[in-house]
């Protein structure tokens, strides 16, 4: 008799045997998915309370963009062009860690697209330090957003094999140790009482 997740099942003791440890082996399988599951939301839900930090960012943007409109009435094109000569490559290195298994993304800042310098009006100087900020906070939700993105996507596939393993494997494998043990008590007991049989006929009876 075939099983889906099982396989051909031959109805003997070693097939038991090895059934039985094979669900064993599963068991344990699932229980350790179900910790990193655990593990997995719990860092999904601290991360999930820093997304007012995107809101933070949405309103220092247009708090930036005020502050360099300002400069630029103030400063006019040729100051500005001044302080775009004087900027510089913005450069962000990024490495991952390993989180569970899944790997989180880290932004680390090299290089700042900025320079102050002494030859630019202050009211620039100020709008463009403004730019800069936005730009580190906005590297910061950038990299919470993808890590949140990567662990969301882990929490369900562990999930999903979780479910797999409790309402499909686990289950089929029961169900096959239970028809071996049932075939394997009914050899028992013909046997029994094809001893019993053959003694009789001995004794005569």
């Amino acid at each position: 008799m075939a099983f889906r997740a099982v396989g051909r099942v031959a109805p003997t003791k070693g097939f038991l045997i090895k059934l039985r440890k094979r669900v064993e082996f599963f068991k344990m399988g699932a229980e350790t998915l179900e910790m990193k599951r655990d593990k997995l939301i719990k860092e999904l839900s601290a991360l999930q309370g820093r997304l007012i930090e995107r809101k933070e960012l949405d309103k220092e943007m247009m708090e930036v963009y005020e502050q360099l409109k300002v400069a630029y009435a103030i400063a006019g094109v040729e100051e500005m062009r001044k302080a775009a000569l004087l900027s510089q490559p913005f450069l962000v290195k990024v490495k991952t860690t390993s989180l569970m298994g899944v790997e989180i993304p880290e932004a680390q800042i090299v290089q700042k697209g900025f320079k102050p310098s002494p030859s630019i009006q202050a009211p620039l100087i100020s709008a463009l330090d403004g730019l800069q900020r936005m730009m580190d906070r906005l590297i910061d939700v950038v990299m919470l957003e993808a890590a949140l993105e990567r662990l969301a996507i882990e929490v369900a596939d562990t999930m999903r094999r979780v479910n797999t393993l409790r309402k499909v494997i686990i289950p089929e494998h029961e169900r096959a140790i239970k028809y071996i043990e049932e075939r394997l008590e009914e050899e028992s007991l013909e046997d029994f009482l094809r001893i019993k049989k053959y003694r009789m006929l001995k004794r005569g009876v």
